[in-house]
């Protein structure tokens, strides 16, 4: 599979630098061919081709076609065709008419065999004709037909491309999902916490009993939605937070807040509690003062979370422990929300922040 679509670009290639030895009038020429200006005109012309359909597939389509820059993937566009169009004029001096409506002798490698020179000396065919103005969408060598064939196949390809990466990363992702949300030692956590309550038969075991069912009901059906309301996300953070204050310390600062009217906003299920789950993990130590800010704010039209936590784990650990933690996350937002969220991740020694806005219309 993942050799396919290396040798369909091969293979497009080396079609687009067969015709113009295909199409050739002089192909019976052998190697002198190559040495026929009107050859090497057209020769020129289907190698930017070529190199337009790479620059398409990797540079143009993937930065800003998929990400939805369309004015900028078309003015490099634009450009490509003007570039493709008028490069080949570069290396070929073509001579203007002289004389009334004659075009003067076909440069040497043009001129047609005795008996068929053609009237008002036109050049033969493949050469541009020096009587005709050079215009931008011209039909003679300004190659529109083939550009257009091969910007869409380009695109085509790429977009196939795209999707089967969407639909793999999506597979691995629904499992990564289920292993990392319902981790066991959440699980193990909150059960001892249960236990706990339940042994001093406090009032608040059955609540959170229910709120552990909730969290576990929502992972498992929610979490296969592309999409869920914001305000399902926010009762599965606030569930969640609840649960971890029972097994929290006194000591222990935490601050959480929701504010905002979530409205009819809609959002990718847990794509957000990454960055709460590990101020959690790597923000409380027994031995330390530990802290925890939490700020979810649903705005007009986006979301913006705000975690911090006072670093209490070995710091050396750190950068590896930020990688772990959000790699996934990042793809999550790379393909959900291309172009529409920003993720700010620092730390000073002493806190560690993270900072993130999704604009969700």
């Amino acid at each position: 599979m993942k050799l396919r679509t290396p040798l369909a670009q091969i293979f497009i290639g080396i079609v687009l630098l067969s015709i113009p030895f295909i199409t050739s009038p002089d192909l019976q020429s052998g190697i002198k061919l190559l040495q026929i200006k009107p050859f090497q005109y057209n020769f020129i012309g289907y190698l930017l081709l070529l190199v337009f359909f790479y620059v398409n597939y990797y540079v143009f389509i993937p930065h800003y076609y998929i990400p939805k820059k369309y004015w900028m993937f078309t003015g490099f566009l634009m450009i490509s065709y003007v570039i493709i169009t008028y490069v080949p004029d570069l290396f070929f001096d073509i001579p203007k008419p002289t004389g009334p409506g004659a075009g003067g002798p076909p440069p040497q490698g043009m001129r047609p065999p005795d008996g068929m020179q053609p009237p008002g000396g036109m050049p033969p065919a493949g050469v541009p004709n020096p009587n005709e103005p050079s215009t931008l969408f011209s039909f003679r060598e300004s190659y529109i037909i083939q550009f257009l064939i091969v910007a869409g196949l380009s695109l085509l390809m790429r977009l196939n491309a795209h999707l089967k990466q969407i639909q793999q990363e999506k597979l691995i992702a629904e499992v990564s999902y289920l292993k990392a949300q319902i981790n066991p030692h959440f699980l193990f956590n909150t059960l001892n916490s249960l236990y706990a309550l339940a042994l001093r038969k406090s009032d608040e075991a059955p609540e959170a009993i229910l709120k552990l069912s909730g969290m576990m009901r929502y992972v498992v059906t929610e979490s296969k939605h592309t999409k869920v309301p914001l305000k399902k996300e926010f009762a599965y953070l606030k569930d969640y937070v609840a649960l971890q204050k029972l097994r929290l310390a006194q000591d222990v600062k935490l601050t959480f807040n929701i504010t905002g009217d979530p409205k009819h906003l809609e959002i990718a299920p847990l794509i957000l509690i990454t960055y709460i789950e590990n101020a959690f993990k790597y923000g409380i130590n027994p031995d330390e003062d530990s802290e925890i800010i939490i700020n979810v704010e649903a705005k007009e039209k986006g979301i913006a979370l705000h975690v911090s936590n006072r670093i209490v784990v070995d710091k050396t650990l750190l950068p590896e422990i930020s990688e772990e933690g959000h790699k996934n996350t990042r793809k999550r937002l790379d393909h959900l929300y291309p172009s529409k969220y920003k993720l700010s991740i620092d730390e000073d020694g002493e806190m560690y922040r993270v900072k993130l806005y999704i604009e969700l219309l």
